[in-house]
């Protein structure tokens, strides 16, 4: 995947211009043509500018998975999704009551260097199963977010402070 490009499918699903983008960005509009392409590598400084100057959903997944490589929830747009909300929230309903099964199967208080391998199976087990259910609750989100026009940007932003507020987050 080249950053470039993911810039540019962006702007294009937000309805925007190169010209329209470059004024909330810090660079000409010559500049971001050379991002777009690959002609110019993009300054780590800029890399936030874009992301806040487009506020696009799948933008964010793109350039989460760049910027943290395998440790990302990714966008979810196989053959075999929906991303109608309703849809997304059965999803996410399926996939968390799977989590909870497999967590309430573990033995939480056997310590771990007395696991066995299946034990040690089982956990696993249990991760991909919670990783499945968080991506899909993201992925409602970013659903939810595009439908209804929300800045997931703007979202989060205030989701962070609740957490603040409620001590969960310093």
């Amino acid at each position: 995947m080249r950053i470039g490009e993911e810039i540019a499918k962006a702007r294009k699903r937000q309805g925007l211009t190169q010209e329209q983008l470059s004024l909330d960005l810090p660079t000409s509009r010559e500049s971001l043509a050379k991002y777009e392409t690959g002609a110019r590598r993009i300054p780590e400084d800029m890399r936030s500018h874009i992301a806040q100057g487009i506020d696009d959903v799948e933008y964010y997944f793109v350039t989460w998975n760049e910027s943290a490589g395998e440790v990302a929830i990714p966008f979810l747009n196989g053959d075999f999704i929906d991303q109608h909300p309703s849809s997304m929230a059965f999803l996410v309903q399926r996939e968390t009551d799977e989590a909870i099964v497999q967590l309430r199967g573990l033995c939480w208080t056997k310590p771990v260097h007395t696991r066995s391998d299946s034990e040690q199976e089982e956990i696993k087990r249990a991760i991909f199963e919670t990783l499945d259910a968080a991506t899909s609750m993201i992925n409602l989100v970013a659903v939810i977010c595009r439908e209804h026009k929300f800045s997931m940007k703007k979202i989060f932003r205030e989701w962070r402070l609740t957490l603040k507020m409620r001590r969960m987050e310093k």
